[in-house]
């Protein structure tokens, strides 16, 4: 019987960065939703929680660290690890929010995958 896939959901407007860790996950074993907006990503949480965050912080309506800030006030979600990424050194807000990790762009992508399953070994 096969294990089902860690879901991870990206929230990244940038469609090309969302399309190549798309596509870097899928091939990794993951079971990836990108979503290209905060409103996108609340109606994907109605249908369902992953079991990884991984949140751009600049977002054409809102931010990944409000994100994170609310997710982490969520007694659905708040034990669910986030992983923040940003083209601006902003890991003192990902650490204020919670975050468990926080990658600065550009980044390899091997890097993250290894963050990300450090991650979800943790949680």
């Amino acid at each position: 019987m096969d294990t089902p896939k860690q879901r991870i959901y990206i929230v990244e407007d940038n469609s090309d960065i969302g399309f190549i860790l798309e596509l870097f996950l899928n091939e990794e074993g993951f079971a990836v939703k990108v979503l290209s907006t905060a409103k996108e990503f609340n109606n994907a949480l109605k249908k369902g929680m992953p079991d990884l965050f991984l949140l751009d912080v600049m977002l054409p309506d809102g931010n990944g660290i409000d994100i994170c800030h609310r997710l982490k006030n969520d007694p659905r979600s708040k034990r669910l690890p986030i992983l923040i990424m940003s083209a601006q050194s902003n890991q003192d807000a990902a650490k204020n929010c919670e975050a468990e990790e926080f990658i600065a762009k550009p980044f390899d992508l091997f890097i993250l995958l290894r963050k990300i399953k450090q991650c979800l070994s943790a949680a």
